[in-house]
């Protein structure tokens, strides 16, 4: 199908037909000129007969299309993709700093398997003479940071392709999805490389720290202000930091989650919390409900007597000083930790250990409280895989329950 359009002063014609891979169109001086090439190609369509030159020129426009799309520069992909995807926060931190640091002067036709595999190898290595921006070092990750970084990398390549991709024609596969498992752990000849530039190969680490009882006694003594065995001076008193630290521990909130918590999420009528989860789907709400445990209800109860809105004074109610509230918290808690000498010892252990507490809870006839589901549930998971990754049961813990058969 053909049609005339007037452009100032001049007439395009637009030919449109579903064995072109493209719309065409030609530019005339004249609308006489115009209506008979129309007719021309008309009668050759109406025939079945696309003429030569307008297949080649179709072909030659769609080739000029894809090495357009292909001599982009990656980091205005990903720039792209950060405008009009969805995007969860962290990733597009992450993103805007692969954007700094490893992409630039990289080209959409770049991404191949190969640039992949050294891509990997660069983030492993780290070698002295790869710098990103400001004379940062890229490189010497560890294996589930290369992970992020591969799959954010790969989310937006995906998407690219998905929007330019004409209709009708296959995705190209992804290379950053056929790299092969375990591509992220350092292999001995990664080793080797990262020795030889004076670095050390990394590992994931999977944190087991448990809390002793006389770990969390010399904690709630530090901040009730009383002076710890072999210390020159007591801290001064901190009420609500030990109010912070019994909540985390007995409900197993966020960091987050708690600092944000306000008074009218806690039904202490029916003993409950209602939490605004911080973990949902692309960094969305992820509400769930976690149970009050007696003893903590009670405390939790006394303090909030008289207060309205936010349970505790850290976080300004303003959406944009979270990440700064959150660094002042970790700071006080890194700080208190190393007072009490636990230097090994992070805030979010607390909240792997609140969940061991809720695995090891017993009712009065000594069976188990609550299930694995309901767990996760309290936990605000969706993967039952984050229960092994966070329940750490001690030793002696186990051997104690044979000796009592």
């Amino acid at each position: 199908m053909a049609s005339i359009q007037p452009r100032g002063g001049k007439f395009q014609l637009r030919i449109k037909n579903k064995v072109l891979p493209r719309p065409l169109f030609y530019t005339f001086d004249t609308m006489a000129e115009a209506e008979a090439f129309k007719a021309q190609v008309d009668g050759l369509l109406k025939q079945g007969v696309v003429p030569q030159v307008l297949m080649d020129e179709a072909q030659a426009k769609q080739k000029h299309e894809k090495a357009t799309q292909n001599s982009q520069f990656l980091s205005a992909v990903v720039q792209g993709y950060l405008n009009h995807a969805p995007v969860a926060p962290t990733e597009a931190e992450l993103l805007t700093v692969m954007q700094r640091d490893d992409l630039q002067g990289v080209t959409v036709a770049d991404i191949t398997y190969r640039w992949v595999e050294d891509y990997v190898r660069k983030l492993k290595t780290g070698r002295g003479d790869v710098r990103g921006a400001f004379g940062r070092k890229v490189g010497n990750l560890a294996p589930g940071s290369i992970r992020k970084r591969v799959g954010a990398l790969a989310r937006v390549m995906d998407w690219h392709w998905r929007r330019t991709v004409p209709a009708g024609e296959g995705v190209p596969p992804n290379p950053l999805r056929q790299l092969p498992r375990g591509y992220s752990v350092y292999s001995d000849k990664d080793t080797a490389e990262a020795a030889r530039a004076g670095l050390a190969a990394k590992k994931d680490t999977t944190r087991e720290r448990r809390l002793a009882p006389s770990e969390e006694s010399l904690l709630l003594q530090a901040l009730d202000g009383i002076k710890l065995p072999g210390k020159l001076r007591a801290l001064a008193p901190d009420p609500e930091a030990k109010m912070f630290l019994r909540l985390v521990l007995d409900t197993g909130l966020r960091m987050k989650e708690a600092y944000t918590l306000r008074v009218s999420q806690i039904d202490f009528a029916r003993g409950f919390i209602n939490v605004e989860g911080s973990k949902g789907h692309r960094g969305s709400a992820k509400p769930r409900t976690v149970p009050l445990k007696p003893g903590i209800a009670a405390v939790l109860r006394a303090w909030c007597t008289g207060r309205v809105g936010l349970v505790f004074s850290y976080w300004d109610g303003d959406k944009d000083t979270m990440k700064r509230t959150t660094n002042q918290l970790t700071s006080r808690f890194r700080s208190l930790f190393r007072h009490v000498e636990l230097p090994d010892m992070k805030e979010h252990d607390l909240r792997h250990e609140a969940c061991c507490r809720w695995f090891e809870l017993r009712g009065k006839d000594g069976r188990w409280v609550f299930s694995d589901v309901e767990i996760c549930k309290i936990m605000g998971w969706s993967d039952y895989s984050m229960v092994l990754r966070y329940a750490s049961l001690r030793g002696e813990d186990l051997s104690s329950r044979l000796s009592a058969m």
